[in-house]
């Protein structure tokens, strides 16, 4: 579902953020395209009923509220914290600023380190996290 959330309402939490940090120069690129009228690809969270967990879109969450933007348009999915985790895993594989081996290393190391997903397969960890084995 589409929908424009308040920045606010939205809830970052470091265990759903895959990147091994934070680029402050592509936030304040952004930012600036932003406050030019730019149009960005809505952030996904995962609401469980109470919060909206951001699970793709730490860049761009940043750089809107640099741009003093007060609102962005989201693609929310039912699930909670541990869903937000497991869909950025595999977050910028394909799109959006490129991922470094530090931050592919992470999102394995992500679910290594749980004892739920640690128990899964090298080939299932490497498609989730899509890397290759």
């Amino acid at each position: 579902m589409m929908q424009t959330l308040p920045l606010n309402q939205i809830t970052l939490d470091p265990q759903a953020q895959p990147r091994d940090h934070l680029s402050m120069d592509v936030v304040a690129e952004y930012a600036e395209a932003m406050s030019l009228g730019a149009s960005f690809p809505p952030l996904v969270v995962f609401h469980d009923g109470e919060r909206h967990w951001l699970a793709d879109g730490f860049h761009r969450h940043y750089a809107a509220k640099a741009a003093e933007l007060a609102e962005f348009d989201c693609e929310i999915h039912e699930g909670g914290l541990r869903d937000a985790i497991l869909y950025s895993v595999g977050a910028n594989a394909a799109h959006g600023y490129r991922r470094t081996n530090a931050d592919k290393r992470r999102a394995v190391m992500r679910l290594l380190d749980d004892a739920e997903w640690s128990a899964w397969s090298d080939r299932e960890i490497a498609r989730r996290c899509c890397v290759s084995t």
